[in-house]
């Protein structure tokens, strides 16, 4: 089986959400950061696919990614994905949150021409004001939340460069530990 790489332009012709998070995106992240191991796969079958990636033995860590698409179009993802100067009203939806399953989620956005990327704590994320946890009807400790034109700004702490994201990551890490004591 061949491995597919991608570079910056191609994530916004996936067809499908399940290519942007599995083959895109954490292809990306084990390039930017290639300490994140694989969690072992334990016999326990409850815990497979909790959390994305595990660094330094102790920090369980989730990529999500999402494409920035015009929240007015009935058209397919790939082709309403928006440039980054659009000025068009814009949906970002990161999925099937689990903050009780990791500590540090790293956020990946892409649009037409530009990636984002952002690093919270499970508890940022939980405490967010935009965040819903009840994603779908009967999920326990799953939840979404959306970015978007309106509070997107608001999210101007948590994001970084890439070069940055081992960085944020173990800061992440620190602050979701303080806010355990």
């Amino acid at each position: 089986m061949s491995v597919i790489e991608y570079d910056i332009f191609e994530p916004t012709f996936c067809h499908s959400t399940r290519d942007l998070l599995w083959m895109w995106s954490h292809g990306l992240a084990k390039q930017l950061i290639p300490a994140l191991q694989k969690p072992a796969r334990k016999i326990d079958k409850s815990s497979l696919g909790q959390y994305s990636f595990l660094l330094d033995a102790e920090i369980r860590l989730e990529i999500k990614a999402s494409r920035v698409v015009a929240s007015d179009s009935g058209e397919r993802q790939y082709i309403k994905a928006l440039p980054s100067k659009s000025n068009e009203e814009f949906d970002m939806n990161f999925q099937q949150l689990k903050p009780a399953h990791c500590e540090v989620f790293v956020w990946v956005a892409v649009w037409r021409d530009k990636i984002r990327y952002w690093v919270l704590s499970s508890e940022e994320v939980k405490a967010n004001r935009y965040y819903s946890p009840g994603q779908h009807r009967g999920n326990v400790g799953e939840g979404q939340l959306h970015l978007k034109k309106e509070n997107i700004a608001e999210f101007d702490p948590y994001e970084c460069r890439s070069n940055e994201l081992l960085q944020a990551i173990r800061a992440a890490y620190q602050r979701q530990m303080m806010s355990n004591k």
